[in-house]
Formats: C-alpha cells, sequence, structure tokens
C-alpha cells in the first residue's frame, strides 16, 4: 500500500513539473498557435517562439502601438504593409492580414510562404532577397499583377502557371531551368529571368505583350529573341 502511494506521489510530482516546464518555456504550445486574429499572438508572445515574437514586434512598431488590440483594429484594415530590411524569418503573424492587396516583404530571412496563402486579395508582392523555395502557396492568389521573386533559391516555377493576371514578373537570381510554365502567363509586360540556368526560351515565344525581357547571364546558346519586336530583349 505504501508503495502504491509513494508511487502515485512521484507521478503527480512529474506531472506538475512537467507542467512547469511547458509554461516557463518559450516554445511551448502556443508555438503551434493557429488563428486569424493578430490581437491573440499578440496577447501571446511571450510563449511564442523568439522568430514569431520578432515579427509580432515588427508589425507592433509599424502599427504605432504596444497595444495588441489597437494593433489588430490597426493591421486588419490595412491594404498596403511594407516590411522590408526586418530580418523577419516567421510570417505567421501576417496571416490574418486578409485586407492587404499590396505586401512587401524585400530582404529579410523568409522560407516558409505558406502564411500568404490566405491573402486572396494580394495584387503586389515583393518576396525578393529572401530564402523561398517552394513558390506553391502563391498558386491560388490568382489576383496578383506584379509579383517579384528575385534572389531567392527557387528551381520549380510551376505553382506560377495560373497567375494569368500578372504583368510584371520578376525571377532574376534564382536556380530555374525550366521556364514553359511561364507561356500561359499571357499578360505579362515586364520580365525579368536574368542570373538562372535557362538555355531554351523558346516557351516564350507565346508572351506577346512583352516589352522588357531581361536575360542576361543564362546559358542560352542562340540568343534569338523569342518575341517581337527583338529590341525588347537583353542577353
Amino acid at each position: 500500500m505504501k508503495g502504491k502511494q509513494k508511487l502515485g506521489l512521484w507521478s503527480a510530482i512529474a506531472f506538475l513539473s512537467l507542467l512547469l516546464v511547458v509554461s516557463c518555456s518559450p516554445v511551448n504550445i502556443f508555438t503551434r498557435l493557429t488563428t486569424n486574429d493578430f490581437a491573440k499572438w499578440c496577447f501571446n508572445k511571450a510563449n511564442l517562439h523568439s522568430d514569431t515574437a520578432h515579427t509580432i514586434d515588427v508589425l507592433l512598431r509599424f502599427a504605432g502601438t504596444t497595444d495588441c488590440k489597437k494593433a489588430d483594429q490597426k493591421l486588419s484594415t490595412l491594404s498596403t504593409l511594407s516590411l522590408e530590411n526586418n530580418q523577419i524569418s516567421d510570417i505567421q503573424p501576417l496571416s490574418n492580414l486578409t485586407n492587404l492587396t499590396s505586401l512587401n516583404l524585400y530582404n529579410n530571412q523568409i522560407s516558409d510562404i505558406k502564411p500568404l496563402s490566405n491573402l486572396a486579395k494580394l495584387t503586389v508582392l515583393n518576396l525578393s532577397g529572401n530564402q523561398i523555395s517552394d513558390i506553391k502557396p502563391l498558386s491560388n492568389l490568382a489576383k496578383l499583377t506584379v509579383l517579384s521573386l528575385s534572389v531567392n533559391q527557387i528551381s520549380d516555377i510551376k505553382p506560377l502557371s495560373n497567375l494569368t493576371n500578372l504583368i510584371n514578373l520578376g525571377l532574376s537570381e534564382n536556380q530555374i531551368s525550366d521556364i514553359k510554365p511561364l507561356s500561359n502567363l499571357t499578360n505579362l509586360i515586364d520580365l525579368r529571368l536574368s542570373f538562372n540556368q535557362i538555355s531554351d526560351i523558346k516557351p516564350l515565344s507565346n508572351l506577346t505583350k512583352l516589352t522588357d525581357l531581361y536575360l542576361p547571364r543564362n546559358p542560352i546558346p542562340n540568343k534569338t529573341c523569342p518575341v517581337k519586336p527583338e529590341s525588347i530583349c537583353t542577353f
């Protein structure tokens, strides 16, 4: 009987110890917080991973307040947001900003862009200068007209094939070799593909609205512009 009592006591102590560790740890259950309310992210900031907390701090500075509710009220109505050069790596707290039509995240440390898949109103998106390789989350952002993805780690651009409203697309300084997915983007006016691994540019022949096509530093054997007039091409 005494043995069972001791076992029960130690089990209770172990459970309480586990609760204490979880509650004191900066990486606890809230690290995986899923919410469409920025205020909830903000209120739980102390319990979140440091990368997530940093993004929340950046958003609070942008909102000009440390009051979570006031910040939420301001951020949730924004149509334009510019957060370039902020060392952001976790963009989960942006997932609730569904009124955004223009978002600038240039020159940060972002690799996971899944939270952007909620931002269906976006027409302008700048993700240049990050660490992105997977762009599948962009495939449903059908309203995009301007998209900059230069200076990343992208090789597969198939997710862009349905973004037929694009008129300006930047993909320079990536790891792209196959550009066939771009053949559907017939509204493109400006296309930048310099510093990639492209050898075949014939798939661009459908893009008859192009006025500027940048192709320097690619292993293109036949430097003949795929669209007319040839003066629009820069090799």
